[in-house]
C-alpha cells in the first residue's frame, strides 16, 4: 500500500448532517424573512462556506451574510448540530485505516471549533491524526489550503502519499490544488457529475469501496 495519510471531508463524508443543517438554514432564512428556497438549492449549502452560500442564494452582501451565519449558529451549536449520524460502514473504515497504519485527518470547511464536541459525540475520536478545519469566520481559508495546513500537521513529505476523500467538487478541487490525488464518494451530497468534471482520480459508491481503493493505491 503507497497510501500513508487519508484525509476526510465531513458533512456528507464522514457523517449525515442534513437534517440539522437544513433545520438551522431555515432558521436563518425565518429571522431574515427570507423565502426558504427549494431542497436542490438548499443541497448547495453542502461544501462551501456558509457566508458564501447566504450570499449567493438568499441574495444578501456579505454583512447580512454574516449575520446569517451567525444567526444558523444560535440554533446548530446548542442543538441542532447532535442530529448526525455516521454513515454506514464509516467508524469500521476508521478503524481498517488506523490498524494499517495509516494517518487519518480531517480536512473541512466546517469551523475547526465543532470537531471537538462532534467527534466525541459520535465515539471517533480515537481515529484522527489532525483536524483541520476552517477559521471561524469560513472566510478566508480555502479548501487547499486547509487539505495543506492537514499536510503540515502530519509532517508530510510526498503527496503521493496522500488521498482526499470527499462527496462535493470542493474537495476534489481543492485536492487538485494541493496536489494530492482524491476519491469521490458518491453516498452523500455530491452528484457523480460534479465528481467527475471536477476531476476525481476515483469514485466510490460505499464506505466499503473507499478502502479497497485505498488498499489498492
Amino acid at each position: 500500500m503507497n497510501c500513508r495519510y487519508v484525509f476526510f471531508d465531513f458533512d456528507g463524508t464522514i457523517a449525515d448532517s442534513s437534517e440539522g443543517v437544513i433545520e438551522s438554514i431555515a432558521y436563518a432564512y425565518k429571522a431574515f424573512n427570507k423565502p426558504l428556497p427549494d431542497y436542490e438549492t438548499i443541497k448547495c449549502f453542502f461544501g462551501p462556506p456558509l457566508i458564501a452560500s447566504f450570499m449567493k442564494y438568499a441574495g444578501v452582501d456579505e454583512r447580512t451574510g454574516e449575520e446569517m451565519t451567525e444567526k444558523y449558529r444560535e440554533l446548530y451549536t446548542d442543538n441542532a448540530m447532535y442530529r448526525i449520524k455516521l454513515y454506514d460502514g464509516l467508524e469500521r473504515l476508521l478503524k481498517n485505516l488506523s490498524d494499517d497504519g495509516i494517518k487519518i485527518a480531517i480536512a473541512s470547511s466546517k469551523p475547526t471549533m465543532f470537531f471537538e464536541k462532534l467527534l466525541t459525540y459520535l465515539n471517533i475520536k480515537q481515529y484522527f491524526d489532525a483536524v483541520c478545519g476552517a477559521e471561524s469566520d469560513e472566510k478566508s481559508t480555502s479548501k487547499t489550503d486547509i487539505i495543506l495546513s492537514a499536510c503540515n500537521h502530519l509532517g508530510v513529505e510526498d503527496k503521493n502519499e496522500v488521498i482526499m476523500v470527499g462527496d462535493r467538487k470542493y474537495d476534489i478541487l481543492g485536492a487538485k490544488g494541493a496536489g494530492v490525488k482524491s476519491i469521490g464518494v458518491l453516498y452523500g451530497y455530491g452528484e457523480r457529475s460534479e465528481l467527475e468534471e471536477a476531476g476525481a482520480d476515483f469514485f466510490a459508491e460505499t464506505t466499503d469501496e473507499v478502502y479497497k481503493i485505498i488498499k489498492n493505491l
